[in-house]
C-alpha cells in the first residue's frame, strides 16, 4: 500500500487539530523532551518509512496540510528534528522542543489513521506467527509481507543509527514489531492524545 495515495484527501478533523495543539506540556522535565520520547518518535517515523519508502515526502506534505510550517519550515529542519534521537549517526546535540514533539505526534497519527486496517492485519499476523497458525490458515503471503516490513525497518535502522548498532538483528526485529503495534495504537480517533501521554509515561527526566 502506498501512503502517498492518502495525501490528496487526508482525513483531518479540525476539532482534533485544536485539541492536539493544546496538548499539555509534561511536568517534571526541566531539561525538555526526554531521551526516550525522542527515540520513540523517531522509531515510529522509521516504521512508517518501512511500510512505504516514499513516506518522507508524505510527511513533508502533511506539514503543510496540518499547518505546521511555523514549527517545521523545511526538509532540513525535519531532518534536524529527527536527529535529536540520541541513537542517530548524525545526532544533533539539541533538545526537541515541545512544539516540535507535538508536530511529530500529529504527523505520525495523521499517517497512521488511513493505514490502520493494514497495520491491524500486520499485528494480527505477528500473533498468528507466535501461535504457529500461518501454515494452518494458509497465510504465508501475510507473513511474507510482514517479514518484508521487518527487513526494511532493519535496513533503515542500520543505515541511520550509530555504528556499531546498539541492537542486534533480533532486537531490531523486535523493535520493528513493537513499533508496529504502537502505530496501530496511534490510528484511533484520539490517537494523538493517547500517543502524547504514552511518550512520557515512565520517562526519566
Amino acid at each position: 500500500m502506498q501512503l502517498c495515495m492518502q495525501v490528496n484527501s487526508p482525513q483531518i478533523d479540525r476539532s482534533s487539530l485544536e485539541q492536539v495543539l493544546e496538548l499539555p506540556t509534561p511536568t517534571g522535565f526541566s531539561r525538555g523532551c526526554p531521551r526516550s520520547a525522542r527515540m520513540d518518535l523517531d522509531h515510529l517515523l522509521l516504521a512508517i518509512e518501512a511500510i512505504d519508502l516514499q513516506a518522507t515526502d508524505v510527511m513533508l506534505h502533511l506539514v503543510e496540510q496540518l499547518q505546521l510550517q511555523a514549527v517545521i519550515p523545511n526538509r532540513v529542519t525535519f531532518w534536524r528534528i529527527r536527529n535529536t534521537n540520541p541513537l542517530r549517526r548524525q545526532y544533533q546535540r539539541a533538545n526537541l522542543s515541545w512544539d516540535e514533539a507535538r508536530a511529530l505526534t500529529m504527523i505520525i497519527c495523521a499517517i497512521a489513521r488511513p493505514v490502520n486496517t493494514l497495520m491491524r492485519q500486520m499485528v494480527t499476523t505477528c500473533q498468528q506467527i507466535a501461535e504457529n497458525k500461518i501454515d494452518l490458515l494458509g497465510l504465508q503471503q501475510n507473513k511474507f509481507f510482514l517479514d518484508g516490513y521487518a527487513e526494511r525497518f532493519r535496513s533503515l535502522y542500520i543505515s541511520r543509527m550509530r555504528s556499531p548498532s546498539p541492537l542486534d538483528n533480533d532486537e531490531i526485529r523486535e523493535l520493528a514489531l513493537q513499533t508496529l503495534t504502537q502505530l496501530l495504537f496511534c490510528g484511533g480517533s484520539t490517537g494523538e492524545v493517547r500517543l502524547w501521554h504514552s511518550l512520557f509515561d515512565g520517562a526519566v527526566a
